[in-house]
């Protein structure tokens, strides 16, 4: 339990995605439907608001071979 609480966790950085998607005329709802999810849940991910790696590394992906 001691190493969980004194290991330092490295969160990847999100600050990317936003300019990213926009950069190449990708909508949010277009995002959205691709991954089946809400408009929302990208708004709060490419904000930093809510974590989901997975997502994150996916959708970084999707963006830069779109």
């Amino acid at each position: 339990m001691f190493r969980y609480l004194t290991t330092t966790v490295t969160i990847p950085d999100v600050a990317d995605l936003r300019p990213l998607r926009q950069a190449k005329n990708i909508t949010l709802t277009a995002a959205a439907q691709h991954f089946r999810v809400r408009p929302t849940t990208i708004s709060r991910l490419e904000r930093g608001l809510t974590r989901d790696d997975d997502l994150a590394h996916a959708y970084r992906d999707w963006i830069q071979t779109a």
